[in-house]
């Protein structure tokens, strides 16, 4: 029995075909790539999270202004009170279209990316690893 507690190998599982390989081995590869791995970890973490609160927050946001129609519309139909929507068009359009083309085109919602992108990637070390954990976070 004593034998079956015995440590007379390094590895545990010798003889197991499955059994892990050496860690000699992966170490080697972690010491020499470990900058990399931090700042990619790091930058792609908190591009992931970034992503993961905008879509929480973006869904938020389009509740509440979902409900806000639902209830103004509401009171539209029972007569307390008159929207003018075509007034509140050309509000939204006077504030979100960048260009002042009087439209609301590629252009403007590429613009407003731009500043998100800005915004987000500012004094990031790594803007690449954090541009591709955003995308994963925003697909997750």
């Amino acid at each position: 029995m004593a034998g079956l507690f015995s440590s007379s190998s390094s590895n545990p599982n010798s003889g197991d075909p499955y059994a892990p390989p050496n860690d000699d081995n992966i170490n080697s590869i972690l010491s020499q790539y470990r900058p990399l791995i931090q700042q990619f970890s790091l930058s792609s973490l908190l591009g992931y999270c970034s992503a993961v609160s905008a879509k929480r927050i973006g869904k938020t946001l389009a509740f509440i202004g979902g409900l806000a129609f639902v209830s103004l519309q509401a009171m539209v139909h029972r007569g307390y009170i008159q929207v003018d929507w075509k007034k509140i068009e050309q509000s939204v359009k006077d504030v979100v279209d960048t260009d002042k083309d009087g439209e609301i085109t590629d252009k403007d919602i590429q613009r407003y990316w731009e500043r998100v992108k800005k915004f987000m990637t500012e004094n990031i070390p790594d803007a690449s690893g954090f541009g591709l954990g955003f995308m994963i976070g925003l697909k997750s």
